[in-house]
C-alpha cells in the first residue's frame, strides 16, 4: 500500500498516450465520486494521473494491495495518505485501532471516524484509491469505504477492475457516481493513430485485433521494427507478442535485471541499490526508457501484465540466482518495515526463515496498528510452515488476548513460559500476560506469583517496569499497603524511558493515595502531569491517569475540577473509541455533580453509565452506579430508598474494595434510619474486608451517626473529632460531605462542641451547602453567597459571558478587549467569589438568583 500527493506530470510526455476525450469526460462529470472500471491494461492509473496533473486540481494517492483487506491496514493507509493534506488525519483512527478487539467488525465506526476527521478537506483535492479491486475480496473493507464516504465530503476517484459494491445502479442512475467503463476506456481508431503514427498501414488491423486495449497498443508503439501482426490472435496473445519483441531487443543482462525486479512487490532506488549496487539507478532508467517500467517521482512501477510476462521467464533462470534475489528483496523489505511485501515473498517462495524473522520484527507493530486479521493470517501460515518456532506461540497468545479470549491467552502464555529457557526474552512477556488474565479474573494471588516470576526472569528494564507496575496494582487490590508501597518504591526507582512511563509513575502515586491517604499532597505533586498528557500517544495511559486523578479530586471535594476532568475523560473515550472507559467517566462526572448538588444531572449520568456497563457486562461499574444513586437518595433525606438500592447492589458485590465500600454506605444508611445494631454489624464487616480510604471514611462517620442516634454524648464528640481529623489527614473530604448531608445535625454538633473545622473541610461546606452551614452557625451568609455588587461592571459582563460557556478568547472578541485583560478579570472574579474554577464561577448565584 502506498500514499502520496500527485501534482504535475511525473512521466515523460513522449511515453504518455494523451487521451483528451477521457480527460474531457472527467472534467464534465457533475459529481465528486468517479470510478474507472475495466480489466488490467486499460490505462486507468495513467488516466487518473494525467487528469490530476491539470493545474486546477491536486490529489493524494492510495494504492490498495491484498493486505488492505485487513480494515486496520486499509484505515491506516488511507489516513496516512490524507495526512499529506490534513495534519492529524491519522490520530483518532490509529488510537482506536490500538485498542480494538476486531477492526474488521468495526469497519463502520472506523470509516465514520476518518470521515469526521476529514470534514475540512479542500474541495480542489481528490483522493485516489488505485487498484480498488483488492478491497472487493473483503466485505468489511468496502464497508469501511462506504462509511467513510457517507460521512466525508472528500472528492474520490477510484480505479478498479471490479465495480465497488457501494456504486449501486441507483447511485449511477441518479448521477451520484460517474463511471467510465471498459468500452469508454478502450482506445478509438483516432487515439491509436496518435500512438502509432508511423505504423498506420497496420493500424486498422491492430485496433480490431486488440479490441482497443490500450496495453497492446501502448506496447506496439514501443516496438522498433515494423508491425507484422501475428495473424488472427486474441488481445492477450498480442500483448505477449509485443512484450516478447521488446524483451528480445534487450541485452541478456538487462533481461535478467528486469526479471529480478519482477520478483519485488514494489520497486524504488533503494531496492535497486540492494540488488544491483552502483548500477541500480541505471537499471531502473533503462527499464523505464525501454517501456517496461513507469515512473512516478522516485518510485517505479511494473504493470501487472508486464510483471506476469517477466515472471514467465523464471523457468529459464538459475534457481540459485532466483533464491538469492528473493532473499535480498526480502531483507530489503524487512529493513524498510515493509511487512506485507516480506510476507508475500515468504508465502510465494516458501521462505521459512524470512517468515520467522518477519514475525519477530513485525508482531508489535501489527498489534499496535490493530492489524489483527493480518496477524491471524500470518499465524495460520506459521503454524503450517514453522510450527516449532516460539514466535508463533507468542503471536497466538497475544492475538487471543487482544480478541478477548482470555482463558486461551492465559493457557498459551503459561505453556510458553514453561517451554522457554529461564532467561529467554519471551518468558517475562508470557508471564506478564498470564498475570493480566489472572487479575481480570480476580485471582490476585495467582497474578502476584506470576508477576514475581516475571520479575525474576526479566531481561530488560521495560520488563522490570511492566512487572513492577502490575505488582503494585495487584498488591493494592490485595489490601497490602506495606508491600504495595515497596512495589511503588521499586517502580519509582526505575528510570522512565517514555512520557507514558512518567504518567504511570504519577498515576501509581495517586492510586496509592486513593487507597490509603495523602490525597491532598499527591494532587499537588502531580498536577503538572495533566499538562503532560497531551504528549502521550497511548490513550489508555492517558485515561488511566485521568480516572485516578479525577477520583482523587472528587474525594478532596474539589468537585468543579473533577467535573471538568470527567468531561475530558468522556471526550477522550468518544474520540478514541474507548467504550469501556465511558461508564467510569460518567460515574466520575456523577460524583462531581452530587458534590455540586446537581442531583438531577447526576441521575441522568448514572442511568447512562449503568446501561453502558450492563451492555459491556462490567459488574463493577454497575454496582458503583447503583451505590452512587443511593448516595443521591441519602443526600436528599431518603435513607429508606437508599437502603433498598444498596440491598440489590450488595448481592452482586465483586472485589473486596467494592464490597467494603458498599458495606460502609449501608452502615451509614442504617445509622441514619436509627437501626444502630445493623449499622454496627456493617461497620465491622467493612473493617474485616477492606482498608481502602473511601470505605474507611464512610464507616467512620457511620459510627458517629450511630452515637448521635443513641444519644451517646460520651462517644459522639470524640468520635466526630477523630472523623474530622481523619478526613483532614487523608484528604477525604467527600466522606464528610456525604455524612453531613445524610444527617445535617452533625453540623450542629460540630458547632455546639466548637470542634475545629479547617479550611479543607470548610470550603466545600461553604461553597455547596451554604444554607446548612448558616443553620448550624458555621459560617456567615456572605461566606457562601457574596453579593455580585462587589464585582465591577466589566467583571459582571465577563462573568455573564463565562456562564454562557465562552472561552477567554471569545469573551475578548465579544467585549473588544485583549485576551490577557480577560484573564485578569477572570482571576479577580475567582478571588472575589471565593471559587477556583470556571465551573464554580458559572454555578455561583447571588441570594435569590435563579
Amino acid at each position: 500500500m502506498s500514499g502520496r500527493t500527485t501534482q504535475g506530470r511525473s512521466e515523460r510526455r513522449d511515453r504518455l498516450i494523451e487521451r483528451p476525450r477521457l480527460i474531457r469526460l472527467l472534467d464534465e462529470a457533475q459529481t465528486r465520486r468517479i470510478i474507472l472500471v475495466a480489466p488490467a491494461g486499460y490505462g486507468k492509473t495513467t488516466l487518473a494521473r494525467q487528469w490530476l496533473a491539470e493545474d486546477s486540481r491536486r490529489g493524494i494517492w492510495f494504492r490498495a494491495t491484498p493486505a488492505a483487506t485487513d480494515v486496520a491496514a486499509l484505515a491506516v493507509g488511507v489516513a496516512k495518505a490524507a495526512e499529506e493534506i490534513l495534519e492529524g488525519a491519522l490520530g483518532r483512527v490509529q488510537e482506536r485501532l490500538r485498542n480494538s478487539h476486531s477492526p474488521n467488525a468495526e469497519a463502520d465506526q472506523l470509516g465514520t471516524i476518518l470521515g469526521e476527521d476529514l470534514m475540512d478537506w479542500p474541495d480542489d483535492c481528490w483522493m485516489v484509491i488505485d487498484d480498488y479491486q483488492h478491497l472487493s475480496a473483503e466485505p468489511a473493507a468496502e464497508q469501511f469505504i462506504e462509511a467513510f464516504l457517507t460521512r466525508a465530503n472528500t472528492p474520490l476517484l477510484v480505479t478498479s477492475r471490479t465495480r465497488p459494491t457501494w456504486a449501486s445502479a441507483k447511485r449511477l442512475l441518479y448521477g451520484e457516481i460517474a463511471e467510465l467503463g471498459r468500452n469508454v476506456l478502450a482506445m478509438t481508431h483516432e487515439e491509436a493513430a496518435r500512438a502509432l503514427p508511423r505504423k498506420h498501414g497496420a493500424l486498422g488491423g491492430l485496433v480490431a485485433l486488440a479490441e482497443g486495449w490500450p496495453a497492446v497498443i501502448g506496447l506496439a508503439s514501443l516496438v522498433r521494427s515494423p508491425l507484422l501482426l501475428p495473424g488472427d490472435e486474441m488481445p492477450e496473445t498480442l500483448h505477449s507478442y509485443f512484450a516478447e519483441e521488446l524483451y528480445q531487443d534487450l541485452s541478456a543482462e538487462a533481461q535478467w535485471n528486469l526479471v529480478q525486479l519482477s520478483l519485488a512487490p514494489s520497486i524504488d532506488s533503494e531496492l535497486a541499490g540492494a540488488l544491483f549496487g552502483a548500477r541500480g539507478r541505471d537499471v531502473l532508467e533503462h527499464g523505464y526508457e525501454r517501456g517496461f517500467l513507469t515512473r512516478d517521482g522516485d518510485a517505479y512501477d511494473l504493470h501487472p501484465l508486464l510483471r506476469q510476462f517477466l515472471r514467465s521467464k523464471l523457468m529459464d533462470a538459475d534457481p540459485s540466482a532466483v533464491t538469492e534475489t528473493v532473499r535480498m528483496i526480502g531483507t530489503s523489505a524487512l529493513d524498510r518495515s515493509a511487512w506485507d511485501e516480506a510476507f508475500a515473498l515468504a508465502m510465494e517462495f516458501h521462505l521459512t526463515g524470512l517468515l520467522t524473522e518477519l514475525l519477530l520484527r513485525a508482531l508489535d507493530d501489527l498489534l499496535a496498528e490493530g492489524r489483527l486479521a493480518t496477524l491471524e493470517q500470518w499465524i495460520t501460515v506459521g503454524q503450517r510452515s514453522i510450527p516449532g518456532e516460539h514466535i508463533v506461540s507468542l503471536a497466538q497468545m497475544e492475538l487471543a488476548f487482544r480478541k478477548g479470549r482470555w482463558p486461551e491467552s492465559e493457557r498459551k502464555a503459561r505453556t510458553l513460559a514453561r517451554t522457554l529457557p529461564s532467561h529467554h526474552p519471551f518468558a517475562p512477556r508470557a508471564l506478564f500476560r498470564a498475570a493480566q488474565v489472572a487479575q481480570l479474573a480476580d485471582r490476585q494471588d495467582e497474578a502476584l506469583k506470576l508477576l514475581d516470576e516475571a520479575r525474576l526472569r526479566s531481561t530488560s528494564s521495560s520488563d522490570l517496569r511492566r512487572a513492577a507496575w502490575s505488582r503494585f496494582i495487584t498488591l493494592a487490590d490485595l489490601e497490602e499497603p506495606e508491600l504495595a508501597k515497596a512495589a511503588l518504591d521499586e517502580f519509582e526507582a526505575l528510570p522512565p524511558e517514555s512520557v507514558e512511563d512518567v504518567i504511570r509513575l504519577s498515576q501509581a502515586a495517586v492510586h496509592f493515595a486513593l487507597r490509603w491517604g495523602g490525597i491532598r499532597q499527591e494532587l499537588e505533586r502531580h498536577r503538572a502531569t495533566l499538562e503532560l498528557l497531551n504528549e502521550a500517544a497511548d490513550p489508555i495511559v492517558r485515561s488511566g491517569f485521568i480516572q485516578s486523578y479525577g477520583t482523587a479530586l472528587n474525594l478532596a471535594a474539589r468537585y468543579e475540577e473533577a467535573y471538568e476532568l470527567a468531561h475530558r475523560q468522556m471526550t477522550e473515550a468518544k474520540r478514541f473509541g474507548l467504550d469501556w472507559v465511558r461508564p467510569h467517566g460518567l460515574e466520575m462526572r456523577a460524583l462531581a455533580q452530587i458534590g455540586l448538588r446537581d442531583f438531577e444531572g447526576a441521575q441522568t449520568a448514572l442511568r447512562t453509565a449503568y446501561r453502558l456497563a450492563e451492555s459491556a457486562q462490567d459488574v463493577h461499574a454497575q454496582i458503583n452506579a447503583t451505590a452512587l444513586v443511593a448516595r443521591i437518595e441519602l443526600a436528599q433525606g431518603m435513607a429508606s430508598k437508599a437502603l433498598e438500592l444498596l440491598g440489590e447492589a450488595s448481592a452482586r458485590a465483586g472485589s473486596p474494595g467494592m464490597e467494603g465500600e458498599l458495606r460502609s454506605i449501608r452502615a451509614l444508611t442504617f445509622a441514619c434510619l436509627g437501626r444502630s445494631d445493623e449499622a454496627e454489624h456493617e461497620i465491622e464487616a467493612s473493617i474485616s474486608i477492606t482498608s481502602h480510604l473511601e470505605a474507611r471514611g464512610l464507616r467512620t462517620y457511620a459510627a458517629v451517626i450511630v452515637a448521635h442516634k443513641r444519644g451517646d454524648e460520651v462517644n459522639l464528640t470524640p468520635n466526630l473529632r477523630e472523623a474530622l481529623k481523619e478526613s483532614e489527614t487523608t484528604g477525604n473530604a467527600d466522606s464528610f460531605v456525604t455524612a453531613y448531608r445524610a444527617l445535617p445535625d452533625l453540623l450542629h454538633t460540630i458547632s455546639d462542641a466548637a470542634l475545629p473545622l479547617g479550611e479543607f473541610l470548610s470550603v466545600p461546606l461553604r461553597l455547596h451547602d451554604g444554607a446548612l452551614a448558616e443553620r448550624a452557625r458555621l459560617g456567615t451568609r456572605e461566606a457562601r453567597i457574596m453579593p455580585t455588587e462587589d464585582l465591577t461592571e466589566r467583571e459582571e459582563e465577563v462573568l455573564s459571558l463565562l456562564r454562557e460557556g465562552l472561552s477567554n478568547r471569545q469573551i475578548g472578541h465579544t467585549l473588544w478587549i485583549a485576551e490577557s485583560t480577560v484573564k485578569a478579570h477572570v482571576r479577580h472574579i475567582f478571588e472575589k467569589l471565593g471559587v477556583r474554577s470556571r465551573t464554580a464561577a458559572a454555578l455561583f448565584r447571588r441570594d435569590g438568583e435563579d
